[in-house]
Order: structure tokens, then sequence, then C-alpha cells
């Protein structure tokens, strides 16, 4: 039985996503609208994901992580073709090695899932978590290839909504403070980012210390009051979710669509709008606009169980083959 007050979250968060999209494609870090840029890159992943940790069960475990990486493959083949059609020249191995653009969050759920039951065994999982994510910015590697970077720094997000994700939302849901919780948390959150005004680069989570260009010390240190930041707004975007209009309820129940399809559509209005207003306002505007319009044309139902139905039947047909090679060979 589905949470109203969840499919809520989910539906601000992916509104959230394509408006970081639109805002970033459109208009960029440099406009005055980055502040809100950076708000949003602040916490909506880290919410998502959290989110993701929450509905996290080992049934099935093997058949949920193909169903990831079969989504994953998919759509980063069908990127490639759609890129291929704006921009001939396509390098291949840059698409063999780094997922395309939205498609990093299908390979973390793909290693979340492989790595948070191993975490759960051990005494302090979340604590573990936390290390990696502080740890993987020593890494002498580049970080972008693979999604390295982004799975081991959001990492602690998944596993806390694994451990603590159902007990928060029961709290949230019945608490009479809930309003106040998401005001003080959204307060805390735009001091802190405020007082730290990170690089664009560091809310992305891909790169490493050496690739910021900042020292081992004050790497680890920013990265935690990144953590601290996005904390802040997952508690946030869950204690608000209740007040938050029903459209987003349907948004929330369908994220899969709009989280896979929006890139297509904002690619291509990128390639034929060229928008270049110095007034802010507009900007904004004419990207929430944008955003509305895709998030509740993308919502549609059957676009998400499409997705589904199709990278369901292919992971269950690469299951039985599978078993076919281990029944015949092993």
């Amino acid at each position: 039985m589905r949470n109203p007050h969840l499919d809520k979250a989910k539906g601000l968060l992916i509104f959230l996503v394509v408006l970081g999209h639109c805002l970033e494609r459109f208009i960029g870090w440099n406009d005055p609208n980055s502040a809100l840029l950076a708000f949003i890159y602040s916490f909506h992943m880290p919410a998502f994901i959290f989110v993701s940790g929450l509905l996290f069960k080992n049934h099935k475990l093997f058949e949920k992580i193909l169903f990831f990486a079969v989504l994953a493959v998919l759509f980063q083949i069908l990127y490639f073709c759609f890129e291929s059609f704006w921009q001939h020249t396509q390098n291949w191995l840059h698409w063999v090695i780094k997922p395309y653009w939205i498609l990093w969050y299908l390979w973390g759920m793909v290693a979340w899932s492989l790595i948070t039951p191993l975490l759960m065994k051990t005494h302090y999982p979340l604590l573990i978590a936390i290390f990696a994510s502080l740890g993987i910015g020593l890494s002498p590697f580049n970080n972008y290839l693979f999604s390295i970077g982004r799975i081991f720094v959001f990492l602690p997000f998944f596993v806390a909504g694994a451990l603590y994700g159902k007990s928060f939302l029961h709290y949230i849901q019945n608490t009479k403070y809930s309003l106040w919780i998401a005001a003080a948390s959204i307060i805390i959150s735009i001091t802190l980012l405020a007082l730290l005004r990170p690089n664009p680069y560091w809310l992305y989570g891909s790169l490493s210390y050496q690739q910021l260009q900042i020292d081992a010390v004050h790497g680890v240190l920013t990265r935690l009051w990144l953590l601290m930041i996005a904390s802040c707004g997952i508690i946030a975007s869950l204690a608000y979710a209740s007040k938050l209009p029903d459209i987003l309820r349907s948004m929330g129940e369908n994220t899969l669509a709009i989280y896979l399809l929006h890139g297509f559509f904002i690619i291509t209005l990128t390639k034929l709008i060229t928008f270049s207003s110095t007034n802010w306002m507009l900007n904004l505007a004419f990207c929430l606009v944008i955003s509305i319009l895709l998030c509740v044309i993308l919502k549609a139902r059957f676009l998400s169980r499409s997705i589904q139905y199709i990278a369901m039947h292919i992971t269950q047909f690469l299951l039985k083959l599978m078993q076919y090679f281990y029944t015949r060979f092993l």
C-alpha cells in the first residue's frame, strides 16, 4: 500500500530534479538564479537517495539489481543514439566508462543495493558509509569514471534511509511540529550553504579533492559540511510533504518515467531554443514553466508502466539465460 506522504515528498524531489536540470542547461551557474540552483543541488539527490534507501528491501535482491542495470544500459544506448542525432561525432569510450548525465543514479542503485546488505552485517553501517563518503575524495584516480565518486559520496544517505527512514517517516507524519521542523531545517541548510559558498562541482559529488584543487583536510571538512546541509534538506523535504498539493502525489507515484525521459526533452529544447534573457525573474519563470509541463506530461502512468514492463521482460530473459548456462555448464 502506497504512502501518500512519501509520494508527495517524491513528487517534490522529482520536480526539483527537473527544475535543477532546466536551470543548469538553460541558464547555468553564472546567473543570479545560481543561488537557487545551489540550494536545490545541495539536497535534492541526497533526499531522493534517502527515500530510495527507505524503500530498499532484500527480497529478490539480485533481480532488482539486474533490473536497474538493464535500465542503465538500455537508456545509455538510447541517449547515445539521441545525442548522435544532434552531434554526429561521438566518443564511444566516453559513453562506456561514464554514465550519461542523469543515468549515474541507476548505477548508484546497483552499487548501493550490493553494498548496503554487507554494511548491515557490521556494527556501525552508517559510520562506515560516512567514512567511505569522506574517504573517496582522497582517491588519486578520476572519480568521475563509472560514477565511483557519486556512488560513495551519496552512500550514507541510502544507508541512513534503509536504517532509519521508516521510523523517521513515522515520526514526522505523526508529530504536530512538522512545519516547525521543516522551517528550522531550511533555515539551517540555507545558513550553512551561505557560509560555505561551495564551488558548484562540490555539489555533484563526482570529483576527488585533488580534482577540486583542495588539500585532504579541507576536502574532508567541506564534504562533511555538505553532508550536514543535505541532511537538513532531507528533513525539511519529508517534514513539509504533507502540506504539498495533491498533484505532487501523482508525480511521486510515477517518478521513473519523469526521471528517465525528461532529459530527452531538455536536450531537444536547448538545441532548438536560445534563451539569453538578462532578467533573472524571466529566466526562473521560463524554467519553472518548462519543468511543470514536463512533470505533468511525463507523470502519465502508462509511461512508467511501459518502461517497467520492457525492462522487467529483459531482466526475466537474462535471468532465464543465466539459469540455463548455470544448469548446462556448471
